[in-house]
C-alpha cells in the first residue's frame, strides 16, 4: 500500500479519523472497519445502493484476442485527432506544467493507469483493479475536508447514480485553490459501465461547474466523432433484428465502414457552431 496518502484518509461516512491494525481501517467516530486486501484500502461495502454488482474487471483470453481485429475507435480528440481512448493534450500538458503537485486523485480510473503522466496519482475506483490504491465509491470519498491537490473525474459523471452527491464531495476534500478536471459527454450512445444515465450540454456543464473558477473549457470530442459513433450504433441496431448477438457483431462489421467520419472533425475545429454537435467537453477549474 502506498504511504503517501495515508495521512490524507478519513472515514467515507462520517469523515473522522482513520487508525490503522494489521488489516484494516477503524473509524475513531463511528467504529467502523475497512479492509485492507492485497494492500489496497477497501471502502465499500457490499450492501450499498450506488455498488453495481454485474460489472466485472476480468477479461477473458478471447475477447482480448478479438480486440487485436476490432476496427479502429470510434473517436478523436478534437484539437488533436487523436485516439480519444488516450488523454487529450488539455490533460497531459496541464500535468507535466505541475509536476510539483503533491497529491492528485483519480476518480473512476478503471483499469487505466496514469502514473505514467504524474508520479503522484493516486487511482481510485469502485472495482478492484491490479493498478487501483483505493477501491471506494465516489458518492462517499474517503478523504479529509480539503486534502487533495488535484482530482482527475474524467469520462465517469454519466455512470454515477447522484451527479450532485458526487460533485458536492469533489468539492469538499479538493484543497482552496486545488485543481479539477473534468470531462462529461454531450451526444454519445449509451454506454453502461457499469450503467449509464445522464448527459449535459454546455449549459448542463457550466452549471455545475459554478462553483469554480473556470480556467479552460472546450470541445473535448467533436461533431465528426458524434456522427460515427451514433452512426455504428444505428447501423448495428437496424441490422440486429432485435437480438443481441447481432447487434455485437454489427457493431464489429459496421465500425469499419463508419470509423472514418471522426476525422471529418478537422473541418469543425474552426466553426463556432461545432458545440451543437459535439461528442464530449473537458474543463478545467480551481476551487476559490
Amino acid at each position: 500500500m502506498k504511504s503517501s496518502f495515508l495521512s490524507l484518509l478519513a472515514c467515507p461516512s462520517c469523515h473522522s479519523k482513520l487508525f490503522l491494525k494489521e488489516d484494516c481501517f477503524s473509524c475513531f467516530h463511528c467504529h467502523r472497519g475497512y479492509l485492507i486486501k492485497n494492500s489496497v484500502p477497501f471502502f465499500i461495502e457490499e450492501h450499498s445502493k450506488n455498488v453495481v454488482h454485474s460489472h466485472r474487471s476480468d477479461t477473458s483470453l478471447v475477447k482480448k484476442m478479438a480486440k487485436i481485429f476490432l476496427p479502429p475507435h470510434h473517436s478523436v480528440y478534437f484539437q488533436t485527432l487523436t485516439n480519444s481512448h488516450g488523454e487529450g493534450r488539455e490533460l497531459t500538458t496541464f500535468l507535466k506544467k505541475h509536476h510539483q503537485l503533491p497529491f492528485i486523485l483519480n476518480i473512476g480510473s478503471l483499469s487505466k493507469d496514469l502514473t505514467s503522466l504524474h508520479p503522484k496519482i493516486i487511482n481510485l475506483d469502485i472495482i478492484y483493479y491490479s493498478h487501483i490504491d483505493i477501491v471506494a465509491d465516489a458518492h462517499q470519498l474517503p478523504f479529509r475536508d480539503e486534502s487533495v491537490d488535484m482530482i482527475l473525474f474524467k469520462n465517469v459523471l454519466e455512470h454515477v447514480r447522484n451527479p450532485l452527491q458526487v460533485l458536492s464531495e469533489i468539492f469538499r476534500v479538493l484543497k482552496k485553490g486545488g485543481f479539477l478536471y473534468m470531462k462529461a459527454p454531450f451526444l454519445q450512445p449509451y454506454h453502461a459501465v457499469p450503467d449509464d444515465y445522464q448527459r449535459y450540454t454546455v449549459s448542463g456543464f457550466k452549471e455545475l461547474m459554478k462553483p469554480y473558477e473556470e480556467l479552460e473549457f472546450g470541445i473535448s470530442v467533436g461533431p465528426g466523432s458524434s456522427l460515427s459513433w451514433i452512426l455504428r450504433e444505428y447501423l448495428a441496431i437496424a441490422t440486429s433484428l432485435g437480438n443481441q448477438k447481432f447487434y455485437h457483431l454489427g457493431l464489429y462489421f459496421w465500425g469499419w465502414f463508419t470509423f472514418w467520419l471522426k476525422y471529418t472533425d478537422i473541418f469543425f475545429r474552426s466553426n463556432r457552431l461545432a458545440d451543437r454537435l459535439a461528442s464530449a467537453w473537458y474543463g478545467l477549474y480551481r476551487k476559490p
